[in-house]
């Protein structure tokens, strides 16, 4: 069955050939000259890239007069087809009028031959001076080859589980599915985050692995379809894929926040020295490095402080010290600043501070609610809780009572 098939095949492009030819003038006469080529054989049936095969060419008389001045050329080839033997063969005279001559050319494709049909142009021309003869033809080469098939296989991310906020590094394995090499992959991720957006991971045999490794910041929140494009080349040429991943990331704050103020004196009065102690707490699951906190306060001293690292569950004190040279009630700015992989970020928020006139007489209630702020912030930080009677605290410190009202712990 396979041979009869290769003879129907070998018919067919002999037929071709023939009927693709094109005489300039045609014989009139049993007496006329008359020469036809045909294709007698392309060995292999099948090509491949970067493969030997073989054309065989047979010239034959088809007149009653032996035809003479013969040249059989080829004028075309494919830039990814080699012929080893010379393009043009010449042919003085044939020695009987039903003679046949058989030429073989030795042919090969380039290793990056494109696979699908190649056409090979040849010319044949015969006669004397006063009459030419002159016809073409065609030989179409199939070259075979094989797709490559570059997929996702696995999607992992560090963390696994993704907050705002959060560097990830994002790992995707490459897997081809296909018969051939997948070559000069690239693999390109379209996250809209700041952080790396392509990766290059070379040549992936079929049934071979590769890892495309990315690093981004994951500043919002939501759940994400990130287009992934996979450039590449394989027999057929250049290649492009487009397939998605599924991203979440969860809704959180910063990681760094500021747990508790502290304010030294606790009513500090105009001319007084004040330390300003905030303590900055890291909720996260990464340690972060080179952390600073700048205080926008209007008055004479100190504005910034630097902590350095904090692990997870980690705090430190950030101290701002400064002279108290006007009274009244102030909004501070804090910016919190720290480095991670993609450069500087910061956190912005704000502490108040209240800062007496000198001997100046403050209202009672303005020290008591300041004392009961000191208290439960310090109480906050420390981690306990404790229940009082407003009403009774009040009331003892109206009366000037110096007994401290009764805990009660839950």
């Amino acid at each position: 069955m396979k041979r009869n098939t290769v003879s129907v095949c070998l018919f067919m492009l002999t037929l071709l050939l023939i009927l693709t030819g094109v005489t300039s003038v045609q014989a009139e006469s049993s007496g006329d000259e008359c020469l036809r080529a045909v294709v007698e054989d392309i060995s292999p049936s099948s090509v491949g890239r970067d493969e030997e095969f073989t054309v065989g060419i047979s010239l034959e008389n088809c007149g009653t007069q032996i035809p003479e001045d013969i040249t059989f050329e080829i004028i075309s080839v494919p830039s990814d087809i080699i012929i080893t033997e010379d393009l043009v063969a010449e042919i003085p005279v044939f020695v009987y009028k039903n003679s046949e001559r058989q030429l073989r050319y030795h042919m090969r494709t380039t290793p990056d031959a494109i696979p699908g049909p190649h056409i090979i142009k040849m010319k044949l021309t015969y006669g004397s001076e006063d009459v030419k003869r002159t016809a073409y033809y065609e030989v179409e080469i199939i070259v075979t080859g094989e797709h490559a098939e570059p997929r996702i296989s696995s999607v992992i991310t560090d963390p696994k589980y993704i907050y705002a906020g959060d560097t990830v590094d994002l790992d995707l394995e490459i897997e081809n599915f296909g018969d051939s090499i997948a070559k000069s992959v690239v693999v390109n991720l379209d996250h809209g985050f700041k952080g790396i957006t392509s990766s290059t991971i070379g040549a992936i045999a079929p049934e071979g692995k590769q890892t495309a490794l990315f690093k981004f910041k994951a500043n919002n929140s939501g759940t994400f379809d990130i287009p992934v494009i996979i450039d590449y080349e394989d027999d057929y040429g250049i290649q492009k894929d487009e397939y998605y991943i599924k991203i979440t990331v969860l809704d959180r704050k910063s990681s760094l926040n500021l747990a508790s103020v502290k304010v030294n004196p606790v009513l500090p009065q105009t001319d007084d020295t004040v330390e300003l102690t905030m303590r900055i707490e890291n909720s996260g699951d990464r340690t972060i490095n080179s952390i600073r906190v700048y205080a926008d306060h209007p008055f004479q001293g100190l504005k910034e402080s630097f902590i350095g690292t904090l692990d997870p569950d980690e705090d430190g004190p950030a101290v701002i010290t400064f002279v108290a040279d006007q009274a009244g009630e102030f909004e501070i700015p804090v910016i919190i600043t720290y480095i991670d992989d993609f450069g500087e970020e910061q956190i912005e928020t704000k502490v108040n501070v209240i800062i007496m006139e000198q001997n100046g007489g403050a209202g009672t209630i303005i020290i008591i609610v300041l004392l009961l702020l000191a208290v439960i912030g310090g109480l906050v930080y420390n981690n306990y809780r404790t229940k009082k009677s407003k009403d009774e605290i009040i009331k003892q410190l109206m009366e000037g009572s110096s007994s401290p009202a009764e805990d009660t712990k839950e």
